[in-house]
């Protein structure tokens, strides 16, 4: 999970951890979260697209590069997604922990077997 509010990041992994989710981070910047995925492959990835340093879209590349499924939960709009992306699921902030925990039930139904 890459998420800079502390907040909001230790909520989710509380939320998931209670239903038995291993969750990898979170991370609060994108070093972290591309350390841990030169360590590891996560099954699905949670992804704010603004870490307090502007948009961007690193990590949903190397994510999709990867073929690691993954959903957007972020405060900006559709618009602000770049076409590559389209179709990727995405939650708008503020968000509440069971319809998160329902969109890491989706990534994770829809990851090949």
């Amino acid at each position: 999970m890459l998420e800079d509010d502390y907040f909001l990041a230790t909520d989710l992994e509380d939320a998931l951890t209670a239903k038995g989710v291993i969750v990898l981070g979170p991370f609060p910047d994108m070093a972290g979260a591309v350390r841990a995925l030169a360590a590891e492959r996560p099954d699905c990835a949670l992804v704010d697209i603004n870490l307090g340093n502007g948009i961007s879209f690193d990590l949903p590349r190397e994510l999709a590069r990867r073929s690691i499924p993954f959903a957007f939960v972020t405060g900006y709009d559709r618009a602000v997604i770049p076409d590559e992306f389209a179709d990727m699921r995405r939650m708008e902030k503020p968000v509440a922990a069971g319809k998160v925990i329902e969109l890491v039930e989706g990534l994770l139904a829809a990851e090949p077997a």
